[in-house]
């Protein structure tokens, strides 16, 4: 789904195995994965655990990058 929505939208979207980042998950309290991180600046905006569908993420991406 985030490679659909990498070419709809001028976002960079990035993945990890957050298995060797552990201090990652730790930072910003990731409690299951899959987790989709909106990071805005350096700061973490929003986090969401249920990507539901493309059009779902397309506009949630949309309205953050207002």
């Amino acid at each position: 789904m985030l490679q659909v929505i990498e070419n709809m939208v001028d976002v960079k979207i990035g993945k990890m195995n957050l298995n060797f980042y552990p201090q990652l998950a730790d930072k910003f309290q990731i409690e299951s994965v899959p987790c989709l991180l909106f990071i805005k600046n350096g700061e973490l905006v929003e986090m969401i655990y249920a990507f539901n569908s493309v059009p779902f993420l397309y506009e949630k991406i949309k309205q953050l990058l207002l």
